[in-house]
C-alpha cells in the first residue's frame, strides 16, 4: 500500500482528502481507495477491493462495511466539497459552473436492499421506448470542467450523489420523504453554498423543471431546462403607475403556451442545428411553476416532413419542444446549445457503470448503498481532476496514437484518461497482490510514519 500512496494518483487522493476522517477511519479509506486503484477491469466490489490488497490480513472485513455506512456517510458532503472546490479552480472566473442534473436506475435483484422498487428506465431498448426495472434510483449532480489542453473542450465531474426513496419506504425507514427535484435542489444548494462568489448555471431535463427545483433558488444560481408545451406564458405584470387598493398584480396578460405560439406564421428564424426547423424566442412568467420570474422560453417547431421516423429512431421527434432560462442575457442559440449539453450526464452514467464500478455493490442497507457508491464516485472524480492536472504538466497526449480509426477525435474521452491514470499506476509499481502464491500474497505492515507523512 505505500507504493500507492506515494504514486501520482495516491499522494493527490491523500492531499485532496487529508484531514476528513481519524486516523482508523483514514486507514481504512486509503484501503479502500487502493482497492479501487488496481481492481479496474474486474468486478468493482468491495471483496473484491479487500482481496486485491490483502486488507483482511490487517483488519476485519466487516470494520470496511461499517466504515462505508458510518463514517464515510457522515462525511460524504465533505467529500464532495473537496471535489466542487477542486474542480472549481479549473473553470476560468468569468464563466459560469455548469451543473448537470440526472437521476438513474440500477438495476438491482433482491427485496431486502432498502430503497430497491420498480422505476422507469427511460434508456429503454431497440424496441421499446422505456423499461421498468428493479432496482435503485439515484440522483445525480455533474460539473463540467474545461481542460486546459483541449480547447474549448470539457469533462464532466460528479459533485452529488442522493439516493431516492419513494414514500413508502421512507415512511418504513422513517425518514422524511423527498422528491427527486428536491433531492436535485439539495445538490444545486450544496454547490452554491462551496461557491458563493460563482454565477453557476444548472441544466436539467423536463423532470426537474418543478416548484421544488426552481423556486427560490440562490442569487448565483440560473436554470436552463425544458417547458411543458401545455404551460402557460404570462406577460411581466405591468408597473402600478398611481396608488390603488388591492394587491399588485402577479402576472400580465396571457401570452400563451408554446404549443399555441408554434401556430404564430410571423417572426419565426432557422434553427441554428437543424435544417428545416424553426424557432422564435419570447419573455414572460410560468406562474404555475415559477410565480414573479421572468423567464425567456424558446418555441421549436418542426414541420411534417422532419417529424418522420429516422434510421435508428424508436419515435419521430416532436413537432413542438419548448426550452427555458431564467438567464435573460442567453441568446437564443445559447439556450439551445446548452441544453445539448446536458447529454454529458447520461454519457458520465455509462461511463461510472464501466469504468468506475457504480451500483456493483452487495449492500443492502441504505446508508452502505450510498457509502459505497459515493466512494466510487469520489474517487473517479479525483482520477478526473488528476488528469486534468496531469495533461497540463506534461506533453500532448496523442489522443489518436495507434487508433488510426478516430479520424476526428479531438478530446479525451473517460476511457482516454482511464488508460492514462493506468499506465501511470503501473509506471509506479502498483498492482494487485499475488492471490493463490502463498509466499508472495502476505501484507506486511507498512511503516510507522507512511499514513502520517501521506495525511
Amino acid at each position: 500500500m505505500a507504493v500507492f500512496i506515494v504514486s501520482p494518483f495516491g499522494s493527490f487522493v491523500m492531499s485532496l482528502f487529508a484531514g476528513l476522517f481519524t486516523a482508523p477511519s483514514w486507514q481504512t479509506f486509503t484501503v479502500l481507495a487502493y482497492g479501487w486503484a488496481v481492481a479496474s477491469g474486474e468486478r468493482q466490489t468491495i471483496t473484491t477491493y479487500l482481496w486485491l490488497t490483502g486488507a483482511t490480513t490487517v483488519k476485519h472485513f466487516s470494520c470496511f462495511y461499517r466504515f462505508l455506512g458510518g463514517a464515510l456517510y457522515e462525511a460524504r458532503w465533505q467529500l464532495w466539497a473537496r471535489i466542487i472546490r477542486g474542480a472549481a479552480q479549473w473553470v476560468p472566473e468569468g464563466a459560469p459552473i455548469v451543473l448537470i442534473v440526472d437521476d438513474s436506475t440500477k438495476k438491482k435483484a433482491g427485496r431486502r436492499i432498502e430503497g430497491v422498487s420498480h422505476y422507469r428506465n427511460g434508456a429503454g431498448s431497440a424496441r421499446q421506448e422505456y423499461r421498468m426495472l428493479w432496482g435503485l434510483n439515484f440522483v445525480w449532480g455533474l460539473m463540467r470542467v474545461p481542460v486546459p489542453s483541449w480547447p474549448s473542450q470539457s469533462v464532466s465531474i460528479p459533485v452529488g450523489l442522493s439516493l431516492y426513496l419513494k414514500a413508502e419506504h421512507a415512511e418504513k425507514l422513517q425518514l422524511p420523504y423527498q422528491s427527486r427535484s428536491a433531492l436535485a435542489r439539495e445538490i444545486v444548494d450544496f454547490v452554491a453554498a462551496q461557491l458563493p462568489t460563482r454565477r453557476i448555471r444548472v441544466l436539467g431535463d423536463g423532470g426537474y423543471a418543478t416548484k421544488d427545483t426552481l423556486q427560490r433558488l440562490p442569487a448565483t444560481v440560473d436554470v436552463v431546462s425544458r417547458m411543458l408545451i401545455t404551460g402557460k406564458l404570462y406577460a411581466p405584470p405591468p408597473p402600478r403607475t398611481a396608488p390603488r387598493r388591492g394587491c399588485p398584480p402577479k402576472k400580465g396578460p396571457l401570452v400563451g403556451s408554446p404549443k399555441t405560439l408554434a401556430r404564430k406564421r410571423g417572426g419565426w428564424q432557422p434553427h441554428p442545428t437543424e435544417a428545416g426547423t424553426l424557432v422564435q424566442a419570447w419573455d414572460g412568467v410560468w406562474h404555475t411553476v415559477l410565480p414573479g420570474r421572468v423567464l425567456r422560453v424558446v418555441v421549436v417547431r418542426r414541420p411534417k416532413l422532419l417529424r418522420l421516423p429516422q434510421p435508428g429512431q424508436r419515435k419521430p421527434l416532436p413537432s413542438v419542444e419548448a426550452f427555458f432560462t431564467t438567464d435573460l442575457t442567453l441568446s437564443l442559440a445559447t439556450i439551445l446549445a446548452q441544453y445539448r449539453e446536458r447529454w454529458a450526464v447520461e454519457i458520465t452514467i455509462r461511463d461510472s457503470n464501466a469504468f468506475a464500478g457504480f451500483g456493483h455493490d452487495q449492500c443492502r442497507k441504505r446508508e452502505r448503498v450510498v457509502g459505497a457508491n459515493t466512494l466510487r464516485l469520489v474517487l473517479a472524480a479525483t482520477r478526473t481532476l488528476w488528469f486534468v492536472e496531469h495533461a497540463t504538466q506534461t506533453p500532448a497526449i496523442e489522443l489518436r496514437r495507434h487508433r488510426p480509426w478516430y479520424r476526428q477525435k479531438v478530446a479525451p474521452t473517460q476511457l482516454d484518461i482511464v488508460w492514462t491514470w493506468r499506465e501511470a499506476l503501473h509506471a509506479a509499481g502498483v498492482f494487485p497482490i499475488p492471490r493463490f502464491a502463498r509466499d508472495l500474497a502476505e501484507i506486511h505492515q507498512e511503516p510507522e510514519n507512511t499514513l502520517p507523512l501521506a495525511a
